[in-house]
């Protein structure tokens, strides 16, 4: 009877969620194992309340909570730095919203710590930030003097606020997504910067030394000055040597004021020829690099991050520890809690005629090897098979007794 219970249950549930295709519903949310497991229960010692901690940290209402207080502590330093940059006029009231801000995140770092102690805590790289954060912010809290250069990690308290990737999804997402686009995009880079290195080489040769003593003539034969604002002539500031003309080039791909400071001193000359080449130069530059190849790049960065998209349904909680592993995990079939009957009555020994089948999501893309979920599903499989057994055993035995008693009665 308990073993014909465990598929009766097993096959209800693949009805239902086979119903609510059918029917186009939302589906019911399958059950599955988080990539990071909570702690094991502890009766006592230091580690009694780790699991209880673990599931209160991970809570969706304490993460939005920690979100609100992240938005809030970027808010007051913006207001901070917008009526009082200096921090002179209303020095008690930063110090109060710091202290109970560092105060916050001091708290939410110790019970993620404690819940998620030792490797499940390390292993994920948003948590090594924020414990680097909350650990500035507290040495500026105390006044701890910082020697020379390292005073200048006070302003970490700036980039609170891309903690927010690692608890609202969407952030989250776009930000592994940029992540895993970096290799493909740099092969693009490296192409672009290469054609600006190009560029860079000939301007050097064919400028360097435009308007060397410090005038050129325009169109009408007019002489007209070459010094620029940094009382250095046209070709010396802009093209003297590699270095400047790749920053040049760059102003260029820019659009910041090229055609006018850069290039229409060398055009508008009384040598046509000269004229015509360098306009020539600048326009295959902007359409090579400004037009092709920054299209190229941002078309490369668009299809890494479309190709490296999850699945909503396979999407994973990011408040996990482990933030670089995603997607849902296969289903594991659960064993329903069982217990014997209290008067003693005999229970039925009925065989399960349909076997335990993992569920695959039909999007998930073949693998060579069982992945974690797997094998956790297999052994899952392999204790309800072993739970089937020991119950039909325990009738066996509790059938056994009852026989007993009666005879001996």
């Amino acid at each position: 009877m308990a073993a014909a219970a465990v598929a009766h249950a097993v096959q209800k549930r693949n009805a239902a969620f086979q119903e609510d295709e059918e029917n186009g519903s939302s589906p019911r949310k399958r059950p599955h194992v988080s990539v990071v497991d909570l702690p094991p229960e502890v009766e006592t010692g230091f580690w009694k309340y780790q699991r209880r901690a673990a599931m209160i940290y991970k809570d969706s209402r304490v993460q939005w909570s920690v979100a609100g207080l992240i938005g809030g502590n970027f808010l007051a330093n913006v207001v901070e730095k917008s009526i009082d940059p200096t921090g002179t006029q209303y020095t008690v009231a930063w110090d109060v919203l710091d202290m109970f801000f560092n105060l916050a995140f001091l708290v939410e770092l110790i019970l993620n710590m404690y819940g998620f102690w030792l490797c499940r805590f390390w292993r994920s790289g948003w948590n090594v930030f924020d414990f680097v954060v909350v650990s500035i912010g507290m040495l500026g809290v105390f006044k701890v003097p910082l020697p020379g250069p390292l005073s200048l990690l006070r302003m970490m308290r700036a980039f609170r606020v891309f903690r927010l990737f690692k608890r609202i999804k969407s952030l989250n997402k776009i930000l592994v997504s940029l992540g895993k686009a970096v290799p493909g995009v740099a092969n693009a880079f490296f192409i672009l910067f290469l054609m600006m290195c190009i560029y860079s080489i000939l301007a050097v040769e064919f400028f360097g030394d435009y308007a060397v003593s410090g005038s050129y003539p325009n169109e009408l034969g007019q002489e007209v000055g070459s010094t620029t604002a940094r009382r250095l002539v046209y070709g010396e500031e802009y093209f003297s040597n590699f270095g400047l003309a790749l920053y040049t080039m760059f102003q260029v791909l820019t659009a910041e004021s090229w055609s006018e400071a850069i290039a229409r001193p060398m055009i508008h000359t009384t040598n046509v020829p000269n004229a015509f080449l360098i306009a020539f130069y600048f326009v295959s530059f902007n359409l090579l690099n400004g037009v092709v190849l920054i299209n190229v790049v941002i078309a490369v960065l668009l299809e890494k991050m479309v190709d490296g998209e999850v699945p909503p349904d396979e999407a994973d909680d990011v408040t996990d520890q482990d933030s670089e592993l995603e997607g849902e995990m296969p289903e594991v079939p659960v064993c329903p809690e069982e217990s014997m009957l209290e008067d003693g009555s005999q229970l039925a020994v009925e065989d399960v005629t349909e076997p335990a089948t993992l569920r695959v999501n039909a999007n998930e893309r073949p693998r060579s090897a069982p992945d974690i979920g797997e094998i956790e599903c297999a052994f899952t499989d392999l204790k309800c098979d072993m739970s089937k057994v020991l119950l039909q055993l325990q009738a066996i035995v509790e059938e056994l007794k009852r026989r007993q008693s009666q005879e001996s009665g």
